[in-house]
């Protein structure tokens, strides 16, 4: 072949891939929009998902959470990385009772084995209320038909259901219920005030009794001329008086009364404590003071004061939790 002729087909297959490379360029740019375009249409959906009135989840075909939309705040108290970190929203949220028909019923959606795509349930939000929701799901799948998992959309029915007379927590609006609830209510609190006013009563009184004791000590060591022996004889008395400070088995069975099983769900839980340390837990429990415990138990207010922060150390509680909180939760 001549060398003009080698010229020539390098020129024509020099054009060749110029058609080739610019035939590219259009199919790249055509990608790119198209990319553009599916970018856009998804942070569209994304930002409709983030503000929809309703608590809006996406789960892998796995059952991992892999979106969940910021409503679910408004209903649950818990944020949306909250509830996607815990994994399980049958486990963090949903009411013991109502849990096993809850997980059959998204082991059935994730299955694609549902007949009605729609369940009612109980949560217990953060605040622990507890508050009725309606569930809907739907299969998720990309263009090709490739399964990508379910969404489900989650609304608060408790309105609804309390409309509807659903919800029965006792006697279901039954006016007889009604009142004993009250009457309970009642006689539980009358008798805290009035085991709470006998042991202040005892509290108030050692601590005259231990003020007059005081009193006379220093009035025998300032003044000579003062019968020693009849001062004597009247602290004998006081101190006789304030010897048996309070009968504990006493409380205990009032306080039992009052918050059934606390010194046993104290003791199981923490069995660590003394005897001491569960007579300042029932007093703390009353919501007595640390002066009124010092009376109760013929301390001083400080010396209650370290055995309320040694209290603290048994129980491992943070700084930012209060012992009274915690006991009251008990």
């Amino acid at each position: 072949m001549t060398q003009d002729g080698k010229l020539k087909n390098d020129e024509n297959r020099i054009r060749d891939l110029e058609t080739q490379i610019s035939a590219q360029k259009f199919e790249l740019e055509k990608l790119r929009t198209q990319l553009a375009e599916e970018q856009e249409k998804s942070n569209f959906y994304q930002l409709v998902a983030d503000f929809a009135f309703d608590w809006e989840l996406w789960f892998e075909p796995s059952g991992k959470i892999k979106y969940c939309s910021p409503s679910c705040n408004d209903l649950t108290g818990f944020t949306a990385n909250q509830i996607i970190s815990a994994g399980s929203v049958a486990e963090l949220l949903v009411f013991g009772a109502d849990r096993e028909k809850f997980d059959e019923f998204l082991s059935g959606a994730f299955h694609q084995l549902l007949v009605n795509p729609s369940h009612e349930f109980r949560i217990l939000t953060r605040s622990r209320q507890l508050r009725w929701c309606s569930i809907n799901v739907r299969g998720v799948y990309d263009r090709k038909g490739r399964y990508l998992g379910i969404r489900a959309a989650i609304h608060d029915i408790t309105k609804l259901k309390k409309a509807l007379g659903h919800i029965n927590e006792l006697a279901t609006g039954n006016e007889l219920g009604t009142r004993n609830r009250q009457w309970l209510k009642s006689e539980l609190e009358i008798k805290e005030r009035e085991l709470v006013g006998f042991l202040l009563q005892l509290s108030q009184k050692n601590e005259l009794i231990n003020r007059v004791s005081r009193q006379l000590k220093e009035m025998t060591a300032a003044n000579a001329s003062i019968s020693k022996k009849k001062i004597e004889n009247v602290l004998d008395l006081l101190q006789k008086s304030s010897g048996d400070l309070v009968d504990w088995n006493m409380v205990e069975v009032q306080l039992e009364k009052v918050y059934p099983g606390f010194l046993s769900r104290l003791q199981s839980r923490h069995p660590q404590l003394t005897r001491n340390d569960n007579k300042l837990s029932a007093c703390l429990r009353l919501g007595l003071t640390s002066r009124e415990i010092a009376g109760l138990r013929n301390h001083t207010p400080q010396s209650v004061e370290i055995a309320r922060v040694r209290l603290r150390k048994k129980l491992k509680l943070p700084h930012e939790i209060r012992l009274v909180n915690y006991l009251s939760e008990i």
